[in-house]
């Protein structure tokens, strides 16, 4: 039909017309994605935490922070820049960092809608680099600035609500509320119909699952898998369907890593031995994940899923570690006792000289380093750790 309709202009007109079709259809600009939504746990929390007064899990102290800019503790569980900036650099550029937290544009209310629009850059007032290619150097050297979007991410939240309330997280649920909240606002300010295109054309990102393989491993190992795995696919197909209903399409889903031969649950064990346990169900549970996606995407022709598959990626980090330049794969480069793992990082912990060459960060968060190699595998890399299309691909539909 479109096609059918140019053929029937003259050909100059035909130039004209394709010319401004090129230069100002949004589909064919630099930014495919109007925006990133990005959901989930202390992998891509940028500082929710720090405006939760109750929250136990936070990282706005020393050593967090050291190799962002001007060494700054800022809510991110990592050295530096964590999963979440280099998730947004794949859609907005090597200069970016992740969207700002929601907690921090909402501050009780106040000027939030002038604060929203500033995040989403309803206005185009600000140039957008595009997609990249590949990642170099530079990624690692951003200042903070944001990417369009928001970041709903809290560590310590789990794909079910009694995770989520061990560390006085935001739940998922509550997550999924905010995310409403914004559609909301957006209605309000472009109308519904609107506002439910942008959500088609923005990415959304999910990494959730962690916590609660962990706290499974570590205080119910004496269950059946089985029903429990069930019930954590049961909520995160709700999450997805609320996310769908609300107009989102376009879904980059981080599966659970290899969370067994963490520091965090070595130090559990007799022997200092990976939690087969944590493994296990870790595994499981992707596989009954992607299937879930699979069948989402049957039933519905315009979502778009990538998964990224970070059990296998961390798995032959860890087997593997001088194919990545990585010398420590089972101590952490920040913390106290053994495995440096008897705490979280904190100003009198033990801090590493090179962050490069370790595998983990503090007790369960990967190094400045392994984040940006896990982005550039699921952005560009092979069917082994992402299908059925790469994240680069994903943010270009």
């Amino acid at each position: 039909m479109f096609l059918g309709f140019i053929m029937t202009i003259s050909p100059i007109n035909t130039l004209i017309f394709i010319f401004f079709v090129v230069i100002l259809s949004p589909s064919l600009s630099h930014a495919d994605t109007t925006a990133v939504f990005i959901i989930g746990d202390s992998l891509y929390d940028v500082g929710t935490n720090t405006y939760l007064l109750k929250s136990i899990a936070k990282a706005n102290f020393p050593w967090y922070g050291i190799d962002f800019f001007n060494s700054t503790p800022n809510g991110r569980f990592c050295n530096g820049q964590n999963l979440a900036d280099f998730t947004t650099k794949i859609a907005f550029g090597e200069s970016v960092t992740s969207p700002p937290p929601f907690q921090a544009i909402h501050r009780g209310g106040i000027n939030f809608q002038e604060r929203l629009m500033e995040a989403l850059d309803i206005n185009s007032t600000r140039h957008w680099e595009g997609p990249i290619k590949r990642f170099t150097l530079a990624s690692t050297r951003a200042k903070e600035n944001p990417g369009k979007g928001v970041n709903f991410a809290s560590s310590g939240c789990g794909i079910i609500d009694a995770t989520s309330a061990i560390d006085q997280a935001v739940s998922i649920t509550q997550q999924l509320k905010e995310v409403k909240f914004v559609y909301g606002n957006l209605s309000s300010q472009m109308g519904a119909e609107k506002a439910m295109e942008y959500f088609e054309k923005a990415t959304f990102f999910i990494c959730i699952g962690n916590n609660d393989v962990n706290f499974f491993a570590l205080f119910r190992y004496k269950l059946e898998p089985d029903p429990y795995i069930d019930k954590l696919i049961q909520s995160y197909n709700n999450t997805l369907t609320t996310l769908y209903k609300l107009g989102a399409r376009k879904f980059g889903i981080f599966g659970v890593p290899y969370v067994g031969c963490s520091p965090l649950m070595r130090v559990t064990i007799k022997g200092g031995n990976c939690s087969k346990t944590a493994n296990d169900l870790a595994q499981q549970f992707n596989i009954k994940l992607e299937g879930l996606l699979v069948r989402m995407q049957e039933n519905s022709e315009d979502m778009h899923f990538s998964y990224a598959n970070s059990y296998n990626l961390l798995y032959d980090i860890y087997m593997n570690p001088a194919t990545y330049k990585i010398k420590y794969v089972n101590t952490a480069c920040c913390g106290l006792g053994r495995f440096r793992a008897m705490s979280n990082c904190n100003p009198i912990a033990r801090l590493c000289k090179d962050r490069k060459e370790y595998l983990f960060w503090d007790v369960s968060h990967p190094s400045q380093y392994i984040a940006q190699l896990m982005m550039e595998k699921f952005a560009f890399g092979e069917p082994r750790y992402v299908g059925p299309i790469t994240w680069s691909e994903l943010v270009n539909i």
